[in-house]
């Protein structure tokens, strides 16, 4: 019964509270809306008493304490509602209000004290008990007023230090006065500076002034109890003003900072020797200058022992009594402020004492309330650990069923190129990965030369540790295992546990080769160039016009273009090309990623803003590839180069001339076409089917007319040798694979067989079997050649 009368006679007094919290917000008048403050904090006062659980009475009380201008009382309060909360698991939202206000409450201070750090830190715990996005807010705030006031201190310490070296070279010219306006203006603008207090403090000795001067050692003093100065200059002004023993007291002060200083030493002398003059021996003008230094005239000096023997005769004046009695009055002053201080630690120790063993009393029962607690915990995480087990079992069958749907689709993937290749048979292709037969290193892996199944061919191998290796691999072969074009590299096979690729091997390298090498560039005339950009335009407009979805290469660069035995155009590299799908948001075709890759100066600068793959940013890299081709200049700067040509009407001092004599419609043609396609938005750049191929197909059709030999003479033309048959020594028409692992013209094989042979042809060992198996692959690699070398005749 009694519990339930302070429950209730708790809430009445925080609905009392919150009543007159409220109306305070709807008084005008300043004098009864703090009225209502003071009211609502004696009932939550009362709550308080009455509940010590409940810390909303706390931070009630805090948040009227707050508009009271009471902050230090809010933060006492603040301060106890989250150390309370904690301790009997309040809810975190209430622990973080308190802080929240706890720092609204040091940010008023900090206005004035110019330190944020506590309301910094007190936001900060705030947010890790509760995130709000007030609180953040209020975070950042802070931040920033203490940035601006740190940059405030810099600029003020900048400006004091500029007039205190102004003050130093008016010193230097012994004009005082002007210093000492200096010095001034620098301690304003940087009070804590003990360096102008003990400069002013020397002008003020020069000009005379030496209550002043006392005042700014003394400051000095304070600011800095280690900076020596200070006390040189506190103890001259205490000499001048023939205050010996509190002259030798500061130096004996400024002796325990530098045991070694000579100033401070030569001044304990003096007080000595004026001391000892004081006491009966008069003070020559010797002694003066032996006290003050060279600083004054002789003049200035009589004028200062005038004084001294005036300031003797009223010293005399005092009485051995008045002194005895000040030292007793002093002394017990000191001693009541000495038991003073005894007697308040003693009630600080009686109080900790009883707090502890209040403490000590309801250990007991907390401690068994926290091990029921502890118990219902462990019960919860006990459950909690069979889910997360389960979910576990659960995600790890999933993944393995990911990876046997991915091995599937892999195996599907190579199924469809007929040909699939053993770890072991590329190892000993390209003799163990050797660094001679390399021919070419990216980022995700490197590119052999080697001999496999009879045939040279270029291997690919990729990084398997690498994530974007293994999407590169998944990626080229989903691709170039469906789309066949005549300038498309052709993909003669794959190796699944390696992540390896096996290409048609092109001996002439990359076109990059060609435009890097002045000896290489001369091999390519102005026609080849057409022809070569016609076949990459012809090739792109291709992969565009791919169906049921197009296809982006996305890294078209030279390097990326291959170029056969005859200089013919293959398209290579795809493994950041996408199949792309119609966007449901602006209903057009893209391909949308977080992380564009890419070779930066081919890059179509709105894929690299915004991630948004389109075939127009191939039509971006082709326009590059271009100006290359016309050029022969290295791509940095190249668009800006052409366009202040074309401006300045002399499109002929940018032309590569090894390629021979340009046509100069041509030229004007290839560069407008260049430019507009590298237009910054890629709605203004025209399309490679319609635009673009007419007049790229118009080019090429009359540097054909042009070439000084319109096609080679077939003699001339280099078969590849995996091409042809080893038994029959012709070009394959319908090329299978033995039991021995090379690839032979199906009827000639066949007849082998049948003649009764069982061994191979090649290595003359024992076939294990007679199965024949198409190899499709470099079936229609070889139709696409023969189409090709026709189209050339």
């Amino acid at each position: 019964m009694e519990a339930d009368g302070r429950a209730a006679a708790a809430r009445r007094a925080k609905e009392a509270g919150n009543d007159a919290y409220r109306k305070s917000f709807l008084e005008t008048l300043p004098a009864y809306c703090k009225s209502l403050l003071e009211t609502a904090v004696e009932h939550y006062t009362r709550g308080a008493l009455l509940d010590p659980s409940d810390i909303s009475f706390l931070t009630n009380r805090a948040a009227a304490y707050l508009k009271l201008c009471k902050y230090e009382e809010c933060v006492r309060d603040c301060d106890d509602a989250a150390k309370r909360g904690r301790e009997v698991g309040a809810n975190n939202k209430l622990i973080a209000k308190a802080l929240s206000r706890k720092a609204s409450a040091l940010l008023e201070l900090a206005d004035c004290a110019g330190d944020y750090a506590p309301a910094i830190r007190a936001l900060e715990q705030s947010l890790a008990e509760h995130y709000c996005e007030e609180t953040l807010d209020k975070l950042g705030e802070a931040e920033r007023e203490r940035k601006e006031l740190e940059e405030q201190d810099r600029l003020d310490q900048e400006a004091a230090d500029h007039d205190r070296e102004k003050g130093n070279e008016f010193f230097k010219q012994k004009k005082y006065h002007e210093a000492a306006m200096h010095y001034t203006r620098a301690i304003k603008m940087s009070p804590n500076d003990p360096r102008a207090f003990s400069n002013r403090a020397q002008c003020h000795i020069y000009l005379g002034d030496f209550p002043q001067g006392l005042k700014d050692a003394e400051k000095c003093v304070e600011l800095d109890p280690t900076f020596i100065k200070g006390y040189v200059r506190k103890a001259k002004v205490q000499l001048l003003m023939e205050s010996y023993e509190n002259a030798l007291a500061t130096y004996l002060e400024g002796l325990k900072c530098d045991p070694n200083n000579m100033e401070v030493l030569d001044g304990l002398r003096r007080c000595a020797a004026c001391i000892k003059k004081a006491n009966g021996v008069d003070v020559e003008l010797d002694d003066l200058k032996e006290m003050s230094g060279n600083f004054q005239s002789e003049n200035d000096l009589r004028k200062f022992q005038k004084a001294m023997e005036q300031a003797a005769i009223l010293k005399n004046e005092a009485s051995d009594e008045r002194l005895r009695r000040i030292e007793s009055e002093r002394m017990a002053r000191t001693m009541e402020e000495h038991l003073s201080g005894v007697q308040q630690e003693l009630e600080r120790l009686k109080k900790e004492h009883s707090e502890v063993t209040e403490k000590l009393q309801n250990t007991n029962e907390h401690l068994q309330g926290q091990l029921s607690e502890s118990r219902g915990q462990y019960e919860r995480l006990l459950a909690e650990h069979d889910h997360l087990l389960h979910e576990r079992n659960h995600a790890v069958r999933e993944v393995q069923e990911l990876r046997q749907k991915r091995g599937q689709m892999l195996s599907v993937l190579t199924t469809a190129m007929h040909c699939e290749f053993s770890s072991s048979e590329l190892e000993c292709a390209t003799e163990n990965f050797s660094s001679l037969l390399k021919i070419g290193e990216g980022g995700f892996g490197c590119v052999y030369r080697g001999l496999l199944r009879n045939m040279t061919v270029a291997i690919k191998v990729l990084k398997s540790d690498s994530l974007h290796g293994q999407s590169q691999f998944e990626q080229e072969v989903a691709i170039l295992s469906r789309v066949r074009h005549p300038h498309l590299v052709t993909l003669l096979g794959a190796c699944l546990e390696s992540s390896t690729l096996v290409y048609e091997f092109l001996p002439n390298g990359s076109l990059e080769d060609f435009l890097l090498c002045e000896e290489k560039r001369r091999t390519l005339p102005w026609q080849t160039r057409i022809r070569i950009i016609s076949e990459i335009c012809s090739a792109l407009t291709f992969l565009h016009k791919n169906k049921p979805h197009p296809v982006v290469h996305g890294d078209l660069k030279p390097a990326n273009i291959l170029l056969d035995v005859n200089l013919v155009t293959k398209l290579s590299d795809f493994g950041i090309s996408c199949h792309l799908i119609q966007s449901s948001t602006n209903n057009t075709i893209m391909y949308h990623t977080m992380h564009p890759m890419g070779t930066l100066q081919y890059m179509d600068p709105e894929f690299f803003a915004t991630g948004e793959l389109t075939c127009q940013s191939d039509v971006y890299s082709f326009g590059v590839v271009v100006l290359r081709l016309l050029t022969g200049k290295p791509p940095d700067g190249i668009k800006k180069l052409v366009e202040d040509a074309m401006e300045k009407g002399n499109l002929n001092s940018v032309v590569d001339t090894l390629a021979g004599e340009w046509p100069d419609v041509h030229v004007q043609q290839l560069a407008y076409l260049a430019i507009n396609c590298m237009e910054l938005s890629r709605r203004c750049r025209p399309d490679l089917s319609g635009e673009v191929w007419g007049v790229v197909e118009a080019l090429k059709e009359d540097a054909t007319l042009s070439s000084p030999s319109s096609s080679r003479p077939s003699d001339e033309i280099c078969t590849p040798s995996y091409f042809i048959c080893p038994i029959s020594q012709d070009v394959m028409d319908d090329p299978h694979i033995a039991a021995d692992g090379f690839t032979y013209e199906a009827e000639a094989i066949k007849s082998w067989l049948d003649s009764g042979h069982d061994t191979s042809p090649m290595t003359n060992m024992r076939l294990e079997h007679d199965v024949l198996i198409p190899n499709r692959a470099l079936r229609s690699a070889i139709q696409e050649w023969l189409q090709q070398q026709n189209m050339a005749l």
